[in-house]
């Protein structure tokens, strides 16, 4: 399991305020805050909008550890993006202190490797459900991604949350739930077994909705 990489940036203490906050939006930075079980008191930063587009460039997990005025570093994870509704420019990141003992609740791509059997030699056609996928854990625990080989798998054939692996990890989704799946190919025995791609796609759509409620909703009860 491929753990997260480590990006180092530095910041600076921000005033607080209105106008401190559109100043800071002018020269394009961005404000943020700093927030995490033994962090006493939210410390509020900015990081210049170009270091906050990189970090949403990638798509596995990434540990920021955060230079603040070269007097305290601190392994943060993004947890939270806001935009301006117009000119879809950040405005306010979160920032998660991490701590050694208190598990985190985060978010983890799953990445497939390989090319099924199933679509090379019987024609049939890859379809994954489940992209990405809530855990807990502890910090020393965090995957940048988790991985499936899907190179043996045949028509009809299956890998689900029970599949990945999760050493000291807790998935927050059933371990039945399926991850991918060959499905055959159009006008075969799909059609006679009524399998509907828009039907399945708009069930786990609203899945995955839902989960972005309850973790939104998870976030903003951490900040109160």
């Amino acid at each position: 399991m491929k753990k997260p990489n480590i990006v180092e940036l530095k910041t600076t203490v921000r005033p607080t305020g209105k106008r401190a906050v559109k100043d800071l939006r002018t020269e394009k930075s961005v404000p943020a805050v700093i927030y995490g079980p033994k962090v006493e008191e939210n410390i509020n930063v900015s990081l210049t909008e170009v270091d906050v587009e990189k970090l949403l460039s990638r798509s596995t997990t990434q540990i920021v550890r955060l230079d603040v005025e070269g007097k305290d570093t601190y392994d943060v994870l993004l947890k939270r993006v806001d935009f301006d509704r117009v000119s879809d420019r950040p405005i306010h990141v979160d920032l998660y202190a991490l701590d050694k003992e208190s598990p985190v609740i985060i978010t983890v791509p799953i990445r497939l490797e390989g090319t099924p059997r199933g679509v090379t030699e019987g024609g049939g056609r890859l379809y994954q459900p489940l992209r990405k996928i809530r855990i807990q854990c502890l910090p020393d625990k965090l995957p940048a991604e988790f991985t499936l080989d899907v190179s043996e798998l045949k028509i009809g054939e299956s890998l689900n949350v029970e599949d990945l692996l999760m050493e000291g990890i807790t998935p927050l989704r059933e371990l039945y739930r399926t991850i991918v799946t060959i499905r055959p190919p159009k006008g075969t025995v799909a059609e006679e077994l009524g399998l509907e791609e828009e039907e399945l796609e708009g069930e786990e759509a609203e899945g995955e909705e839902a989960a972005a409620e309850g973790e939104a909703a998870e976030e903003e009860a951490s900040e109160e």
